[in-house]
């Protein structure tokens, strides 16, 4: 005569899971406030990741935004001379700028020309960095001229004067603006080195103040038109740089290769002098690696820094499930002595664990989208503390930091803390497996 088992016992595994499910849901309720600060931990870790994340996000796209769209833009075509000594004389000619374009129709191209010299006022002198753009072209492949602090953008001549000499406007740095105490409609005398030997000089109006775009730009930079330019530098072979804009992105390294051919064919075809050395084209990464070596990093800070916060958190998790499995350690003698399999009590308390970490995921979750939103729209602004905004890798980035949250990241980030909370709950599962009725119901 054989004993008959309890019904749970003998049903099949298909009919337990759902039971288990059943049971291990309602267990979690036993002590509600027990169960509700674990999961605001849990939660709160979730949602500091999810924020964490979404502002490193906007932050790195910010970064991307200024170093392509505001001055760098997507390439650049240097010599090489011009690149390791800022040389002078180390210029591409007029010609590239139709045969690069005509090389790939999508893209746009604008030259550039630099030149080092001294800005005097009524007031002081100091030494400036002189940057010569097209303004026609100019807004094809950056935003750089649409940054205006003070006045308005022109780079026309200012005006004529009686011996038929032209003068032009300028526009200059914020900070070299303060230094010399400057404004719109003053006057600022140039002086350089031309590029016949000869000592040039001109005097031009300051039409407007760029807002910070680049730390060295905003101290020392002056910008002019290619015309002023080549007036005051008697230089009219070539350009010093090319700023190329591609229509996506994703064609990027291809249209990098692309330009990169056309330039050997160029230089094979009319050969560049060799104290300039080869031309060559660079992406915006290769312009500002702290910038590209910070976008490779950022998905390894979030789940580094995302590890360390739930994990933190987890530990809630396994204090939780610790004095659950001590509570009720006679009950589980008791499912123990009438034939309950010890695997199926370890599977109730991880689920048990999973239902509690499920359960903050989604709380979390719908917490930090909420709360990202706000991050979002109006972000984290330090305009009172750095009101010409920070600077880092090179670069000025505005004072209002704000979020972009990717659902991916959002997932991951519940996904991880799903995990986490479950490796953590594996301590006081296992205890159960380890109990001896005979003992715990003593």
């Amino acid at each position: 005569m054989t004993t008959a088992q309890p019904e749970f016992m003998s049903a099949s595994v298909v009919s337990r899971f759902p039971i288990l499910l059943f049971v291990a849901w309602r267990n979690i309720w036993r002590n509600p406030v027990r169960s509700s600060l674990t999961i605001s931990a849990l939660a709160s870790g979730l949602i500091m990741v999810i924020l964490y994340a979404s502002l490193l996000e906007g932050m790195t796209r910010q970064m991307v935004h200024f170093a392509t769209d505001i001055s760098t833009s997507h390439m650049q075509v240097h010599r090489q001379a011009f690149i390791d000594d800022q040389d002078l004389y180390a210029t591409l000619p007029w010609s590239y700028l139709e045969k690069i374009q005509q090389a790939h129709p999508s893209i746009q191209v604008s030259p550039r020309l630099y030149a080092a010299g001294l800005a005097s006022s009524s007031t002081t002198s100091t030494g400036v960095l002189i940057k010569a753009v097209d303004p026609k072209t100019e807004p094809d492949v950056t935003q750089m001229l649409q940054h205006v602090r003070h006045g308005k953008l022109n780079l026309d001549i200012a005006d004529t004067t009686e011996n038929g000499v032209q003068r032009y406007n300028l526009v200059i740095g914020a900070q070299l603006a303060r230094n010399m105490k400057v404004k719109p409609g003053d006057e600022l005398v140039l002086v350089t080195q031309a590029a016949d030997g000869s000592i040039g000089n001109a005097l031009y109006r300051i039409a407007a103040v760029l807002k910070p775009l680049e730390p060295n730009f905003d101290r020392m930079g002056v910008l002019m038109s290619i015309e002023a330019y080549q007036q005051l530098m008697y230089l009219q072979d070539g350009f010093h740089e090319l700023a190329i804009k591609v229509a996506e992105m994703k064609e990027l390294a291809s249209i990098q290769d692309t330009v990169a051919n056309k330039l050997k064919q160029f230089a094979q075809e009319k050969s560049l002098d060799e104290l300039g050395g080869k031309a060559v084209v660079r992406n915006w990464r290769q312009l500002s690696p702290a910038v590209a070596d910070l976008l490779e990093m950022s998905k390894a800070f979030v789940f580094i820094i995302g590890f360390i916060i739930i994990s933190l958190a987890s530990l809630g998790m396994l204090n939780t499930m610790l004095m659950a499995v001590h509570e009720r350690t006679h009950e589980f003698g008791i499912l123990l002595a009438i034939g309950m399999k010890r695997r199926w009590l370890l599977l109730m308390v991880l689920l048990e664990s999973f239902f509690l970490a499920l359960v903050s995921a989604v709380v979390g979750s719908l917490l930090g989208l909420v709360i990202n939103d706000y991050f979002e729209k109006y972000g984290i602004d330090f305009s009172s503390a750095m009101p010409d905004g920070y600077d880092w890798a090179g670069m000025i980035f505005e004072p209002v930091m704000k979020g972009y949250l990717l659902p991916a990241d959002v997932f991951t980030a519940s996904i991880m803390m799903i995990m986490i909370t479950m490796l953590a709950s594996l301590i006081p599962s296992w205890r159960t497996v380890r109990l001896k009725p005979a003992e715990v119901m003593r």
